[in-house]
């Protein structure tokens, strides 16, 4: 079956769950019933960038509605008040391009608990991160941002990756005084991530309210820390969280592995 336009896919989805979806959850739906296979970089950004484009510029003609911050309904299926309030924190496509109109947004990907052993630590290693199965693969290590050390008990270190990247600090810790004590990484990153699967190191933040910063920071300790007692999740403030990818180096070593034991036997 050839892939069908954005827009028709996220419409089957809705037309086949008959319920509210967020945005997220319907880019996996499209995933994995088929219905495109070129997901791009950021398959759940342009979900959310077609369907905010579609409402703002059709209103109440538009065939979609949203019914609360990042859900969507068909509107044929709306049982409920549409709120249908603005969002500035939603992409939406400007000239075929996706641009995000938020003015608060700083840290726009993140990765929790990444595993240690499956970055080839090379002189530059690659930080290769999917947003959904089947998008295409980013290489995080020119990213800036924060960053936090865990071993198996508890989060041992947190700095920053400013100066010098992602890819550089983390290098540094396999070598320093840390590196026997984390097997784990989470980070949270500056630069937003672009459909052709490049960081946008140019990217310009505007002023920040105390508001916007106390949120922020709030957002980055609930998704870092998990405490239990917070119900609610952390990533309001922040940009959506990459699935890590195994680094190809690490792949080959264990099948050259795989490949020597079964010699070994013969």
């Amino acid at each position: 079956m050839a892939d069908l336009k954005w827009k028709e896919a996220i419409e089957k989805v809705l037309n086949e769950e008959k319920k509210q979806l967020h945005y997220t959850e319907i880019a996996e739906l499209i995933a994995e019933r088929g219905y495109r296979k070129a997901l791009g970089a950021t398959p759940q950004d342009t979900v959310s960038a077609n369907l905010t484009t579609d409402i703002n510029t059709k209103k109440e003609k538009s065939i979609f509605a949203k019914t609360a911050k990042g859900y969507y309904i068909l509107r044929k299926y709306l049982n409920q008040t549409d709120d249908n309030d603005t969002d500035e924190s939603e992409p939406e496509i400007v000239n075929d391009k996706i641009v995000t109109k938020d003015t608060h947004k700083i840290i726009n990907a993140f990765g929790i608990y990444w595993n240690r052993n499956l970055v080839h630590w090379k002189s530059q290693p690659d930080l290769l991160g999917i947003q959904q199965i089947g998008a295409t693969e980013v290489n995080f290590k020119d990213q800036i941002g924060i960053y936090l050390l865990h071993d198996s008990r508890e989060t041992v270190y947190v700095g920053q990756a400013i100066e010098q990247p992602l890819g550089k600090r983390l290098k540094d810790h396999t070598t320093d005084r840390l590196a026997g004590r984390w097997d784990r990484f989470s980070w949270f990153g500056f630069y937003p991530v672009t459909e052709d699967a490049k960081l946008n190191l140019n990217v310009k933040f505007k002023d920040f309210t105390i508001q916007n910063l106390g949120d922020i920071l709030e957002a980055i300790l609930i998704e870092s820390i998990e405490p239990r007692q917070n119900r609610k999740q952390g990533n309001s403030f922040v940009g959506l969280e990459y699935l890590q990818m195994e680094a190809p180096e690490i792949k080959k070593k264990l099948k050259q592995q795989l490949i020597q034991e079964l010699t070994d036997k013969l």
